[in-house]
């Protein structure tokens, strides 16, 4: 599963991140520090849940709350009781009180799991679908981790992404950005315009200039083409004879 917790102190966001490393089938965890951050993270969708403070900068959490799709399940991190009765009008799965104490928090995120939500579509992604089959991104960007940054990537800038060891490398036509992410979870995640061409790559179609002795040239860059994703390249481009 994958996750965002939202709250603004930092301690408390680093203390759901180190327990939410501690428990088996967690994806990842992103984090945001105020309510509009929030907003921008879920709008791109990849999100299965989240841990919400109520008291939050700028976009308070009621009101973050009130902004979000009502199957987006949540689970309120507060250090008051007060909000508790009215949360389950939401789609709120538990509360918890702060401080944060492991047990209790295994508990609600049990009860996540025990929900079998299936996971949000995420720019295109579905993961029982073939690639074709997949829809446009609606949202028309990425957010991926950085370091301790989180990072948006226009999809329409986004050139190629080539995997180095256990992180990516998003090249856009103006920046380059290295994140922690499997190619594997990327192919399930990003929509048909990207094309996977080799192990190690995925091209942009919108950005492939030509083909030429097994090799792509996208910009600048040109990279080879394995054999085993030849076929696929070639059907997802429209060819005329």
């Amino acid at each position: 599963m994958r996750f965002l917790v939202v709250d603004d102190d930092p301690l408390v966001c680093e203390t759901v991140e180190s327990f939410l490393g501690r428990i088996e089938g967690v994806d990842y965890c992103l984090k945001a520090g105020d309510g509009v951050t929030a907003l921008s993270l879920l709008s791109g969708g990849g999100i299965d849940a989240a841990f919400l403070d109520l008291q939050l900068p700028g976009l308070d959490g009621i009101s973050l709350i009130a902004s979000l799709p009502r199957d987006l399940p949540l689970v309120i991190i507060s250090a008051s009781e007060e909000f508790g009765a009215r949360s389950y009008a939401f789609n709120v799965v538990d509360y918890l009180v702060k401080p944060l104490e492991f047990p209790r928090f295994l508990q609600a995120v049990q009860r996540l799991k025990d929900r079998r939500i299936p996971p949000r579509p995420a720019d295109g992604e579905e993961s029982s679908v073939s690639a074709s089959q997949r829809p446009m991104s609606a949202g028309r960007e990425l957010f991926v981790k950085d370091g301790t940054r989180i990072v948006r990537i226009e999809l329409e800038k986004l050139q190629i992404l080539r995997a180095e060891s256990n992180y990516v490398e998003f090249i856009s036509t103006d920046s380059s950005v290295l994140s922690l992410i499997s190619m594997k979870r990327l192919e399930e995640i990003l929509p048909e315009d990207f094309i996977r061409i080799h192990r190690s790559y995925f091209v942009n179609r919108a950005h492939l200039a030509k083909i030429e002795d097994g090799s792509v040239h996208v910009g600048k860059h040109r990279l080879p083409i394995s054999q085993g994703y030849k076929e696929e390249l070639l059907k997802r481009l429209c060819i005329i004879n």
